[in-house]
């Protein structure tokens, strides 16, 4: 096992320089750093993807912002960069992903 604060502090320092080149504010919300993770590679790559697309999504928006929670048993990303369809949010969503996008507050992608 891992403490997930490390493979969630590695994607937002990759990240972190990325968004302040397109204007976007790049925050973090992790109250308890001793969790841990056991899937470390599944949950690294979930989080380096959809970090990616939320980026993306969110590079056109006037006043971007990503949000990267961490809570026991999830992590969450939220943006406020693009909203999908029901449809397109079930298709994207998985076993271990799920997507909600709302008009007026983004998408918000929790990986479990």
């Amino acid at each position: 096992m891992e403490r997930v604060s490390e493979v969630i502090n590695n994607i937002y320092q990759k990240y972190l320089p990325i968004a302040k080149q397109f204007g976007i504010t790049l925050d973090l919300d992790f109250p308890d750093i001793t969790l841990t993770v056991h899937e470390k590679e599944r949950i690294k790559e979930s989080v380096d993807k959809h970090m990616r697309l939320a980026v993306d999504r969110s590079k056109n928006t006037k006043n971007a912002r990503i949000i990267i929670a961490v809570r026991p048993g999830k992590i969450t990303i939220t943006d406020n960069g693009t909203t999908f369809s029901k449809s397109t949010s079930e298709l994207i969503s998985s076993e271990h992903i799920k997507v909600k996008s709302r008009v007026g507050f983004g998408t918000t992608v929790t990986i479990e």
